[in-house]
């Protein structure tokens, strides 16, 4: 356990120091007026459509051969658990933020509270922290992927209303065209139907470069636009903005704490389908817990920039939340970890 905390404290510091290319060009002005709005639709509209397909289309022989040895069918079933997991879980924790807000005169800042407590920065941290408790189990990655299209989905119809609070923004043809949805769907098409899978076949490996390359640059291009951010803020705002730790609470404690006990709840009732086998088995029910246990997506600030939104309060609670996701991360993931094994 010594070795995945180190691992974990080590993860989380790069996440933080992709931030400062951006801190720096802006202090040093080489960042134009657009440089964050570029960044953000970069981010948004393709590097994380190019996650999504690269998370279900693009394996090694190995990872292949094992998918192929399991089943679609199984993997189908085991993604519908997970999903629904993912689904309850967030809106779980949609329901209880409401729920403390209830009486809080700031609407804003208690949507903008509601929304780092429900999305967290599960693309770049969740898929590493899972790769690294499970040794690399191609199957126990993908649970973490498929969390990401329930995140993908959510974050585009209830993330976008909790910031806009506006319903114009939502509407099911804007849902179904955004390109990280279009991309989900492909992934999933060409993992389920192998044969028209072309980045698997002989002819087309070197294609495989295309979603992998783009679906790297989402972590630097997000925390770039998060230091870009951080450079315009003073280090009071960064630091004792009001509400910034009460978010951090939220995030980084409450949410995994309510996501573990959904995620027991389904274990329990699942026990008989899904059997006790494989390491993987297990991240079918700890994948959304292990998402929801990450620092706040950084994708908040890049959603304000898309919509023209000024908040400082974001950009303030994704950097103060990542730096206290150093100590949180690992204590909360080793601790629940340790009391899934002893339940199961």
């Amino acid at each position: 356990m010594g070795q995945i905390f180190v691992k974990a404290i080590l993860i989380t510091l790069a996440l933080l120091a992709f931030a400062i290319p951006g801190f720096i060009l802006k202090k040093l002005n080489l960042s134009g007026d657009s440089a964050k709005t570029t960044l953000s639709n970069l981010l948004l509209f393709v590097c994380q459509p190019a996650l999504m397909i690269n998370s279900f289309a693009v394996f090694t022989q190995n990872d292949y051969a094992t998918l192929n040895a399991v089943g679609r069918a199984r993997i189908a079933a085991n993604f519908g658990i997970t999903a629904t997991i993912a689904t309850v879980a967030m809106l779980v924790i949609f329901g209880v933020c409401k729920l403390i807000f209830v009486r809080y005169k700031d609407r804003q800042s208690a949507d903008i509270y509601t929304f780092i407590a429900m999305f967290s920065n599960c693309g770049f941290l969740g898929i590493p922290f899972v790769k690294i408790f499970t040794d690399n189990d191609v199957l126990a990655v993908m649970y973490v992927a498929v969390f990401n299209i329930v995140f993908i989905f959510l974050i585009w119809t209830l993330g976008v209303f909790l910031l806009t609070h506006d319903r114009k923004n939502i509407s099911f043809k804007k849902i179904v065209l955004n390109p990280s949805i279009i991309a989900s769907a492909v992934g999933l098409l060409l993992f389920f139907v192998p044969q028209i899978n072309f980045f698997m076949a002989d002819a087309c490996k070197e294609l495989q470069t295309v979603p992998q390359s783009l679906a790297a640059m989402v972590a630097p291009v997000s925390m770039i636009l998060v230091g870009i951010g951080l450079a315009e803020l003073p280090l009071k705002t960064l630091f004792c903005t009001r509400g910034v730790y009460g978010a951090g609470a939220l995030r980084l404690i409450l949410s995994p704490i309510l996501a573990f006990a959904i995620a027991l709840a389904f274990r329990a009732m699942c026990s008989g389908f899904v059997g006790s086998s494989p390491v993987a088995t297990d991240y079918i029910f700890l994948a959304p817990v292990i998402a929801l246990a990450m620092s706040p997506a950084s994708t908040v600030v890049a959603m304000s920039e898309h919509y023209g939104l000024k908040n400082d309060f974001a950009t303030a609670a994704v950097i103060t939340d990542t730096l206290l996701s150093v100590i949180t991360v690992p204590l909360v993931m080793i601790a629940m970890l340790e009391l899934w094994a002893v339940i199961f």
